[in-house]
């Protein structure tokens, strides 16, 4: 699904010129950058909970129209892995996190997993994008856009701001649609550690 153009070089420029300004940018921005914070109060997701019955949106080669996706259908009667990022085409994303289940698809495949989901709150576009420039092999992960923050926010992994809602990182694994391991970058104490939710630890959950 990644490009009806092989030949296409116009996502990997992107990320490139993405990469080369990303720098800059984030040091102009450094005064004027609003917080992101969970709202106050939001539960943090639990093993034994069920995944909500939310729509997201997977980009279609040559700007065709996204489709939809019910993550209800996407997880029933399915053990899936799904990972989130805070944004496509950002350096931790692009350089570590999808790149590991990049890496170990075929591995997390054969401990019975039937499919990969990576979200972030990016539209489908981006998502597809990224997926072409990050050398996403077809029929391999699902690059969904949470274009609605619907998923983020049901999961209270929302990250609120007047710019944009993002999605924090993390990594579950799902069974039928009920959470059977949950990886998350910052945990209850407030510690961030994003390797927590790269592939490896994800492999080693699935035993």
């Amino acid at each position: 699904w990644l490009s009806s153009r092989p030949d296409d070089q116009r996502p990997r420029k992107m990320l490139g010129l993405m990469m080369a300004v990303l720098p800059i940018a984030h040091v102009r921005g450094l005064a004027r950058k609003p917080a992101m914070l969970r709202p106050l109060g939001a539960r943090m997701l639990q093993v034994g909970d069920r995944l909500p019955d939310v729509t997201l949106y997977e980009g279609q080669p040559d700007y065709a129209k996204p489709v939809e996706h019910k993550l209800k259908d996407l997880t029933a009667g399915q053990k899936v892995v799904i990972f989130a990022v805070p944004g496509a085409f950002t350096p931790g994303c692009s350089m570590s996190h999808l790149p590991s289940f990049n890496v170990a698809y075929d591995d997390i495949v054969s401990k019975g997993v039937s499919r990969i989901i990576c979200t972030a709150t990016n539209d489908p576009y981006v998502m597809y994008a990224w997926g072409v420039a990050s050398n996403v092999r077809p029929g391999t992960i699902m690059l969904l856009s949470d274009k609605n923050a619907e998923l983020c926010r049901a999961l209270g992994v929302a990250m609120e701001s007047d710019v944009m809602v993002r999605s924090e990182r993390y990594a579950l694994i799902a069974d039928d649609g009920v959470v059977t391991s949950y990886l998350p970058a910052v945990n209850a104490a407030g510690e961030k550690d994003s390797c927590q939710t790269y592939a490896p630890e994800v492999l080693d959950k699935l035993g």
